[in-house]
């Protein structure tokens, strides 16, 4: 009788070893290898579109505040983000997205409505406006403890939102119109607004204070549309160093080329800021050849230095065409010429240097 008791007791050990193993240290399959804020937030959100919403972290660099302000900055849903801390050092975080048939519907609504109010604008600074007025004049600012006041459904379908309804609407707007935009927020301020980078600079874009209090109608303010990081300072605080860091992972350098190049009615106006690596096509280089008058080159594929063949990406074909532009009297000669033609626009042309 001794000896089962004893087995009993030991069988019971094991278990609650098990169980304790468990909560110190879950299950591997979970693990994530990011090192950075940045990089957790962009393996959460695969892991989201995965089916899985819970991913664990043991680099102790990962703070949840910030993956939170990061997943939030990408994605223009009111979401939520979990935690659970183990002994063993390991982070779980757990994304969900609340009513999200219902914010997909004020999604889709605010990219429609971004798509529409941005089709007779030609270069991206004036897309921007174009939808920074269009969202303010059909939006009141108004403090509500509906949720929806934190989406873009609230800013789009109600017609009513708070800075985070702003700020995220402006974001499927943008996108609607082919931009890409970020939601930016600071816990101090519990305020939100949006972020860009346009040839290589970030600027800001606080369509929630460029909203008078109370609402004038179709009234617009611009004192908060595209502002320098040392401008917003003034009024604004936030994590300039994290939004900065994840700018330039969503941001490759050569974008900035195509940017200048499609204000210049010279590149694709649907390539976005992930295109920039894609491999060229062949008409596109011929066609940019034409344009300028110049050859760039015969051929997008080439032999790199290793001897190996490659495609030219489209990052580097607008670099390429930029760069041709300004080659001192020939590069002259050929903007005043594509003026003369009306392919390129003058006031582009002007405001850029030409």
């Amino acid at each position: 009788m001794r000896k089962g008791i004893k087995w009993i007791l030991v069988l019971l050990a094991a278990a609650a070893l098990v169980l304790v193993f468990r909560w110190k240290a879950p299950k591997q399959e979970e693990v994530s290898l990011a090192q950075t804020n940045v990089e957790a937030a962009a393996e959460l959100l695969d892991a989201y579109a995965e089916g899985r919403d819970t991913l664990l972290f043991y680099h102790q660099d990962i703070d949840e505040k910030q993956v939170y302000h990061l997943l939030q900055a990408q994605q223009p849903y009111y979401a939520t983000l979990s935690t659970a801390s183990f002994q063993n050092g390991s982070l779980q975080l757990t994304y969900e997205i609340p009513q999200k048939e219902m914010q997909q519907k004020g999604i889709e609504a605010a990219r429609k409505t971004g798509a529409q109010a941005a089709a007779d604008e030609h270069s991206i600074e004036g897309k921007l406006k174009a939808i920074h007025h269009a969202l303010i004049r059909s939006c009141v600012y108004e403090q509500t403890g509906e949720d929806r006041a934190q989406m873009a459904a609230g800013a789009i379908e109600d017609g009513v939102a708070v800075c985070g309804g702003y700020a995220r609407a402006f974001c499927a707007m943008c996108d609607g119109a082919g931009l890409d935009v970020y939601y930016v927020e600071d816990d101090d301020m519990t305020h939100a607004w949006n972020a860009v980078r346009l040839y290589g600079e970030t600027y800001f874009i606080d369509c929630t204070y460029d909203d008078p209090v109370p609402d004038q109608g179709q009234r617009v303010g611009d004192a908060y549309f595209m502002l320098t990081a040392e401008q917003l300072k003034e009024t604004h605080t936030w994590n300039e160093a994290l939004y900065e860091d994840f700018l330039d992972s969503r941001y490759p350098e050569q974008f900035a080329y195509i940017q200048r190049m499609q204000d210049l009615q010279l590149a694709d106006p649907a390539l976005r800021a992930a295109d920039t690596d894609t491999a060229a096509e062949q008409k596109e280089l011929n066609r940019l050849n034409e344009t300028l008058g110049i050859t760039l080159a015969e051929s997008v594929v080439y032999t790199d230095e290793n001897g190996q063949e490659v495609c030219m990406t489209y990052g580097e074909l607008y670099q390429k065409g930029y760069e041709a532009l300004w080659d001192e009297v020939d590069g002259r000669r050929r903007i005043e010429n594509l003026i003369d033609r009306y392919i390129v626009p003058p006031l582009a042309a002007r405001s850029m240097g030409f």
